[in-house]
């Protein structure tokens, strides 16, 4: 039997799936594209969009097939029904600021892609800015029994207790990950000590940060300054995360946390922070350390909501 943990049970308090909410802004804009006095049955469309993001040059692209569904079911041709969506996504969203800048385009005739704008970025890392306490294990007791390995370490799926090697196999891939959250500690850690951010509480890493308030995400131009290729994954694999956690099961837990922790050692050793970027570009330093105080509180919510294991601050 596998196990779902609602975004609650993981301690993502208050940081929303990018996916979700443009699928529903998604539907909302399909239903007004596709009403017509011929087409009475308007499906609903809600829970049926099916975004996922998808590999990009530049930036974060969100891709959706459900037109030639549609387009059969109403008789409409598919390209004609992409491009009516297309026209339809600036007046459904022009009063919403989350979505302002970002557009909607059609690719390969049928495939509506939506491309996150800069300035939606940026308000959704800021989000990681704040504390989001992780529920305390207790939420997963009922769980316990069939999960637990030896020295407390769990099972991503329930099923009965595997030989050594799968133990030993799990507890070094748990090990990656909770080295990648621990990196991601040292580093705020040292920031705080040289004066390029300031938490709440000194040394409280984990808690809130007071400063630079807001992180400075956007250059003058209103671009975000993570640009280079490791920032960008980094980036998609904290969204995949983050839509991820409302259904995660165990099965795709681990993967999901591996994935991002390897994101983290490209970046940390990709992107520079302390030394000649602090004193001569701070703010592209601040933002960079806004990444790995979003990678900290992501693989934490990972390690000790569905993983059931410690996040360690240090090894």
């Amino acid at each position: 039997m596998q196990h779902e943990f609602s975004q609650e049970q993981t301690g993502l308090a208050g940081v929303w799936s990018v996916r979700s909410r443009l699928e529903a802004a998604l539907a909302t804009c399909w239903q007004a594209a596709i009403v017509h006095p011929a087409l009475p049955n308007v499906p609903d469309l809600q829970g049926q969009i099916a975004l996922r993001r998808v590999d990009a040059p530049m930036g974060v692209v969100y891709s959706s097939a459900i037109a030639p569904r549609l387009a059969a079911n109403l008789g409409i041709p598919t390209e004609d029904l992409a491009i009516r969506l297309a026209e339809s996504w600036p007046a459904s969203t022009a009063d919403k600021a989350d979505w302002a800048d970002s557009p909607l385009r059609v690719a390969q005739k049928h495939l509506v892609q939506i491309h996150l704008g800069d300035r939606l970025l940026a308000a959704w890392l800021q989000q990681f800015t704040k504390p989001a306490e992780c529920q305390s294990p207790n939420c997963f007791s009922e769980l316990a029994t069939d999960l637990a390995l030896p020295n407390s370490a769990p099972l991503t799926h329930a099923q009965p207790s595997p030989g050594l090697f799968q133990d030993e196999l799990f507890q070094d891939k748990c090990f990656e990950i909770q080295a990648a959250h621990a990196r991601c500690c040292n580093l705020l850690a040292l920031a705080e000590r040289v004066g390029l951010v300031r938490f709440e509480v000194s040394g409280a890493i984990e808690g809130e940060l007071a400063w630079p308030m807001p992180i400075p995400w956007l250059t003058a131009e209103g671009t975000l300054r993570t640009q280079a290729p490791a920032e960008q994954r980094l980036i998609g694999h904290l969204l995949d995360s983050v839509d991820a956690l409302g259904s995660i099961q165990h099965g795709s837990a681990i993967a999901l946390a591996l994935s991002l922790s390897r994101c983290v050692y490209d970046f940390d050793a990709s992107c520079r922070i302390f030394g000649d970027v602090a004193v001569n570009q701070l703010e592209l330093a601040q933002a960079r350390l806004g990444l790995v105080r979003a990678a900290q509180q992501t693989l934490r919510w990972l390690l000790e909501g569905p993983l059931r294991v410690a996040a360690p601050c240090s090894l």
